[in-house]
């Protein structure tokens, strides 16, 4: 069910990020204050970022921020979401991401139900342009929450 994988606490709206590493932060630290991963986290990310690059980026304007982990690191699988008024850039190609989506999983599974919200919003550009749009952190998780059963 979606209402165990992300929360209101969990979506925020802010002004900009400095550079991808904090917006990994922004992502990760709202994982890490709902106890749903520990810091280190955070770093299993960067480490696979600069290894192999933000392959998370999966729309022009959303980055699904995740890394594996494993049962140290990860406690439960949670999602986060940072809108970002200012779009940050994770490469020179993917340089207009304002949606942070933060993921971690205990398993391979628990998170499906988050994958079909999230492809249902970003997979439809009206879906997207009202996530883009959103004002609140309601709104947000409203969005979320409406979608979860969308396909």
């Amino acid at each position: 069910m979606i209402k165990d994988l992300i929360s209101l606490e969990n979506c925020v709206i802010l002004d900009s990020v400095k550079d991808w590493k904090e917006a990994v932060h922004v992502s990760v630290d709202l994982l890490v204050k709902a106890g749903a991963c520990t810091e280190e986290y955070e770093d299993a990310v960067i480490k696979v970022t600069e290894e192999y690059g933000p392959y998370y980026v999966l729309t022009d304007h959303m980055a699904l921020i995740h890394a594996s982990g494993n049962d140290d690191i990860v406690h439960k699988t949670m999602l986060s979401c940072a809108l970002l008024k200012e779009p940050v850039a994770f490469s020179e190609e993917k340089n207009d991401v304002r949606v942070l989506i933060g993921l971690c999983a205990a398993d391979s599974t628990a998170h499906m139900t988050g994958m079909v919200a999230i492809s249902s919003i970003f997979g439809d550009s009206d879906n997207e342009q009202k996530f883009l749009e959103a004002t609140s952190a309601e709104e947000i998780y409203n969005l979320f929450i409406s979608h979860a059963d969308a396909q």
